[in-house]
């Protein structure tokens, strides 16, 4: 999952809750935390991501050589 598609997920879920100060309210987090991550002006933290069901995962590449 990219980050935008989290953020989709979250905005989908905050929608299904009644708007993002319900679904803040309901897991425990700010509605400021949230909007800040939707907005993004903020990383999604745990307790996002964890009633999300989302992990962050960090990944490295080979950058490609030019010759």
């Amino acid at each position: 999952m990219t980050l935008d598609e989290v953020i989709a997920l979250l905005r989908a879920e905050c929608e299904k809750a009644g708007g993002q100060a319900a679904w803040a309210k309901a897991h425990r987090v700010s509605p400021a935390y949230v909007g800040d991550v939707i907005r993004g002006r903020r990383d999604p933290g745990d307790g996002i991501l964890l009633p999300l069901g989302v992990e962050k995962c960090v990944t490295y590449q080979l950058r490609s050589s030019d010759g």
